[in-house]
Protein backbone atom coordinates (compact mmCIF):
# COMPACT_ATOMS: atom_id res chain seq x y z
CA UNK A 1 0.00 0.00 0.00
CA UNK A 2 1.71 3.48 -1.28
CA UNK A 3 1.47 6.05 1.17
CA UNK A 4 0.50 9.69 1.06
CA UNK A 5 4.31 12.33 1.29
CA UNK A 6 4.59 15.52 1.17
CA UNK A 7 7.66 16.40 -0.59
CA UNK A 8 9.51 20.01 -1.50
CA UNK A 9 10.43 19.73 -5.31
CA UNK A 10 12.87 22.14 -6.66
CA UNK A 11 14.23 22.98 -10.58
CA UNK A 12 16.85 24.42 -11.62
CA UNK A 13 15.07 27.79 -12.74
CA UNK A 14 12.26 30.54 -11.24
CA UNK A 15 13.13 29.84 -7.94
CA UNK A 16 13.42 34.01 -7.07
CA UNK A 17 10.05 36.09 -6.30
CA UNK A 18 10.37 39.36 -8.87
CA UNK A 19 7.10 42.21 -7.61
CA UNK A 20 5.61 39.57 -5.76
CA UNK A 21 5.15 37.03 -8.12
CA UNK A 22 4.44 33.07 -7.20
CA UNK A 23 8.05 31.20 -6.94
CA UNK A 24 7.38 28.64 -9.68
CA UNK A 25 10.33 26.59 -9.37
CA UNK A 26 10.15 25.73 -5.36
CA UNK A 27 6.86 23.39 -5.36
CA UNK A 28 5.00 21.97 -2.15
CA UNK A 29 3.64 18.19 -3.71
CA UNK A 30 1.18 15.67 -1.82
CA UNK A 31 2.32 12.53 -4.02
CA UNK A 32 2.80 8.88 -3.29
CA UNK A 33 6.57 8.56 -4.84
CA UNK A 34 8.99 11.15 -6.01
CA UNK A 35 8.35 10.66 -9.46
CA UNK A 36 4.54 11.25 -9.02
CA UNK A 37 5.91 14.78 -7.18
CA UNK A 38 7.78 15.93 -10.41
CA UNK A 39 5.35 14.89 -13.25
CA UNK A 40 2.80 16.95 -11.44
CA UNK A 41 4.81 20.05 -11.32
CA UNK A 42 6.25 19.94 -14.51
CA UNK A 43 2.70 19.07 -16.21
CA UNK A 44 1.53 21.95 -14.47
CA UNK A 45 4.34 24.51 -15.85
CA UNK A 46 4.14 22.85 -19.16
CA UNK A 47 0.31 23.05 -19.73
CA UNK A 48 0.57 26.88 -18.90
CA UNK A 49 4.30 27.07 -20.52
CA UNK A 50 5.82 28.82 -17.67
CA UNK A 51 9.86 29.22 -18.24
CA UNK A 52 12.25 27.86 -20.13
CA UNK A 53 12.47 23.89 -20.65
CA UNK A 54 15.52 23.80 -18.81
CA UNK A 55 14.23 26.14 -15.88
CA UNK A 56 11.78 23.53 -15.52
CA UNK A 57 14.49 20.67 -15.17
CA UNK A 58 14.32 19.03 -11.91
CA UNK A 59 17.40 19.65 -9.65
CA UNK A 60 16.16 17.75 -6.39
CA UNK A 61 13.31 16.15 -4.39
CA UNK A 62 12.98 15.74 -0.66
CA UNK A 63 10.67 14.51 1.17
CA UNK A 64 9.05 16.19 3.93
CA UNK A 65 6.94 14.20 5.89
CA UNK A 66 4.06 11.13 5.29
CA UNK A 67 0.72 9.32 6.73
CA UNK A 68 2.65 6.98 7.71
CA UNK A 69 3.06 6.15 11.77
CA UNK A 70 6.69 4.79 11.67
CA UNK A 71 8.02 7.66 9.20
CA UNK A 72 11.85 8.36 9.23
CA UNK A 73 11.11 12.02 8.61
CA UNK A 74 9.63 12.34 11.88
CA UNK A 75 7.08 14.20 10.51
CA UNK A 76 3.79 13.05 9.99
CA UNK A 77 1.32 13.89 7.35
CA UNK A 78 -2.63 14.44 8.07
CA UNK A 79 -4.53 14.60 4.62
Amino acid sequence: METKKLYIVTLKGMRFSYSGNIVRGISYVIAENPDEAYKKVRNYLDKKDIGYAGERTLEKIELIAEDYEYTFTGHLLFT
